[in-house]
């Protein structure tokens, strides 16, 4: 049988107030449960989650910011006491300047300066400090040194470039007497005239055994010496020359000795005394030399000796061949 709607209405209202209970109350934030210790593993339930970093609370965006000082103005001027630190580190310190007397110039160079500002008699006065020998020598080259810094060269004065060149050789003949002694040439020639002046003899030609050979040689530095001769001359250049011929395995060939034909000696030796009315500086002689009697190839060379002053020079080897017969 159908209900009576005071029924439902009974029914309807006696469900009413708790459903309206429900949905009225309001609902409380159940608190998290603590983080489980070492052992607390067993009482997590399903679904719960462990936090990792408990203390970390704040995020990266949160951290505060370091702190930093602001630039300085690269315009703005430093404080005035470091000013004045700087002016003062800045500033030269003061040294003492201790002036002594002045240092006189070398002889020569005062010299020098006197002669060139017209004061010879102040020269002579400086060089007087100076050995006699070096002296004569700086008197001689300083007149040669200022007018030949002064001369056209490109085109000098005919007599005046004379005049220098006379001043010149008598310089340099104060230093050729005692300078070394240079054999400059040893030549085998077919002709001999004079100093520089000879016909050489054919390079690829050979000599025959018995043929007697001209030798030409030139020595420089020789020099000579003042001395009263026979014939009026006043001058003299002395010299010995040695000549020695060796083979090509460096065996000495004896020679026939020039002061006594029947004798044969390993070294030929012409002692010279050259008498002159002037002195000598191109000093050459000629020689002659047996070639040997076998065939091959050999050497000469030259030794020159001044007596006087003992100086010596020796020549390079130089060679020729003898044909067979």
């Amino acid at each position: 049988m159908p209900a009576s709607p005071r029924l439902l209405v009974v029914f309807a209202l006696g469900f009413a107030p708790g459903c309206l209970h429900v949905q009225s109350t309001t609902t409380t934030e159940v608190p998290k449960a603590p983080a489980p210790r070492g052992g607390d593993f067993a009482s997590l339930r399903p679904g719960e989650a462990i936090p990792t970093r408990p203390t970390e609370t704040k995020s990266v965006a949160e951290k505060p910011a370091p702190k930093t000082e602001p630039a300085p103005d690269p315009i703005a001027p430093p404080p005035p006491d470091r000013v004045l630190e700087v002016v003062k580190a800045a500033e030269p310190r003061q040294f003492p300047l201790t002036l002594g007397p002045p240092v006189p110039d070398p002889p020569l160079l005062a010299a020098m300066r006197a002669y060139v500002e017209n004061r010879p008699d102040d020269a002579i006065r400086h060089l007087e400090k100076l050995d006699r020998p070096n002296q004569e020598f700086a008197l001689a080259v300083m007149p040669v040194l200022a007018r030949g810094s002064a001369l056209n060269h490109a085109a000098p004065d005919p007599q005046e470039a004379a005049h220098l060149a006379d001043q010149l050789n008598a310089a340099a003949a104060r230093l050729e007497a005692k300078a070394a002694l240079r054999v400059e040439k040893v030549a085998f020639c077919k002709k001999i005239s004079g100093f520089g002046r000879y016909d050489p003899w054919p390079t690829a030609q050979p000599y025959r055994p018995g043929d007697l050979a001209q030798l030409y040689v030139e020595v420089r530095n020789l020099g000579s010496t003042p001395e009263a001769g026979k014939g009026g001359e006043t001058y003299v250049s002395r010299a010995v020359v040695s000549l020695e011929v060796r083979d090509a395995k460096g065996t000495v060939v004896e020679q026939t000795d020039p002061t006594d034909y029947r004798q044969r000696v390993p070294v030929v030796r012409f002692p010279h005394d050259e008498p002159s009315r002037s002195p000598i500086r191109d000093y050459f002689q000629p020689y002659r030399i047996n070639i040997p009697s076998k065939a091959g190839v050999y050497t000469v060379t030259v030794e020159v000796r001044d007596p006087i002053t003992g100086r010596s020079a020796r020549s390079q080897p130089a060679e020729f061949r003898v044909a067979g017969p």
